[in-house]
Parts: structure tokens; sequence; C-alpha cells
């Protein structure tokens, strides 16, 4: 049984799943809830997944519905934009190494550029080589390895990250993918 949350849509029994970034397809046979089989589970709901066949299926890993609904699956994807929220009192630089958690994934990460910060009194995009405590900027992350990631306005829970200095372990940023 895999267990979690679901994040967007629901889940029955006679769904197809994709086991993201792996690309395993499974159906799923049972859907549980606090021990008990039901009949479906939906978005905010833990559920647990029995599926027709072994798939790897690790932590940090994503279970998305397959077939005609491919095309909500999240893109893998190991570089995008997003907005960052900047938090630390050590100022985000390019290619400074970072820990980024999405979900309950931890991959290794860098911010490849900053391509503007915003000023928060006028709104105007201002040029910036690094993002200060509680700046705002658009950036572009590069990732060790791909992860599953939507817009944020469209999935606040795939669309989301945090960003770790991996020498203080402090909470640094917040990004929010474009």
């Amino acid at each position: 049984v895999f267990w979690g949350r679901v994040a967007r849509g629901g889940v029955q029994a006679g769904d197809g799943v994709l086991v993201l970034p792996a690309g395993h397809k499974a159906q799923v046979k049972a859907v549980r809830r606090a021990g008990q089989v039901v009949g479906r589970a939906t978005a905010g709901e833990s559920a647990g997944l029995v599926l027709d066949r072994h798939v790897d299926v690790s932590r940090g890993d994503w279970l998305v519905a397959a077939g005609a609904a491919d095309a909500q699956a999240p893109a893998v994807d190991s570089s995008f934009s997003a907005t960052l929220a900047w938090l630390d009192t050590e100022p985000a630089q390019l290619g400074r190494r970072y820990l980024v958690r999405h979900g309950h994934r931890w991959v290794q990460a860098i911010i490849s550029h900053i391509h503007h910060r915003l000023d928060i009194q006028s709104l105007q995009k201002l040029p910036a080589q690094e993002l200060g405590v509680n700046d705002i900027g658009l950036v572009t992350i590069e990732l060790q390895s791909a992860v599953p990631i939507d817009a944020y306005r469209s999935n606040r829970v795939t669309g989301a990250m945090i960003v770790v200095d991996p020498t203080t372990h402090r909470t640094s940023g917040a990004l929010l993918v474009e």
C-alpha cells in the first residue's frame, strides 16, 4: 500500500496511475482510508493505494493519473522559472548550491539566473545579481535531478518548493513555479 495525500482530483479502483519521475505505469486495485477499503479518495484526503503490480515507488515520488488524463500530468523537469521570495539574511546568489524540497523529495539546486527583482513599493521589475532578505524576484532554477512540477497557479502542491541553505539548514526561500 502506497500512502500519501491526494493533491488534485481523485482516485478510485480501476484508475491508471503513472509514477513520476520514473514513468512506471500501474492500475489501482483498491483505495484505502484509515485501514478500510473505500470507493474513492479526493483532493486533500490521505489515502493508500494498492496497485495491480509491483512498481518501484520511493519517498518523494508522485502518483498521477495515467491514460486520457496524461495531459494534466505535471511536467517532469530539472530547469524552470519561478518567483522566489527570499527569507534569509544571507543573499541568494547565482551559482551557489542550495537544497530544494519538493513534496517529500530533497534535490540539490542552483539559481542559474536572476531575471529581475520586484520593487514592492512601485511593482517595477529591477535588474538584480542577488536577492536580499525579503526580496522577491523571478529566477531560473537548475535541479540536480528532474521533479514533476506544475505552475503554482494551476496546482499549489506541485508548484511550490522551499529553498534551504545546506550549510546552516535554514529555510532560505520559497519558490512558486511559473
